[in-house]
């Protein structure tokens, strides 16, 4: 048996053993206001687009301009910029991870 707590560890889990039992976490996602304006910064909106909203399977994660972004108990969001923010809808995120990886 193997047990894996997070999405990103499920490879390793099916892989090093017969049964593998693959946890998520069930709040919703976290955001680092200061860490994604310098990814951005250094990225651009070209690398975000290509290698994380696209990736969403539910089509979960959106980039809005500032003015537009839902609040709620389920949005996750983090300005980009001073224009741009990206909006993750947390009913519709699986956690596959695959935004992050």
């Amino acid at each position: 048996f193997k047990f894996s707590g997070c999405a990103n560890d499920c490879m390793n889990s099916v892989q090093r053993s017969d049964m593998a039992i693959i946890g998520t976490w069930r709040d919703n996602i976290r955001t680092d206001e200061e860490l994604a304006r310098k990814w951005f910064a250094r990225h651009g909106m070209h690398e975000l687009v290509s290698d994380v909203v696209t990736r969403c399977p539910t089509k979960s994660i959106q980039i809005k301009p500032v003015d537009q972004v839902k609040s709620g108990p389920t949005i996750s969001s983090v300005k980009l910029d001073d224009q741009n923010a990206l909006e993750i809808d947390n009913r519709d995120c699986v956690r596959c991870m695959h935004c992050l990886n």
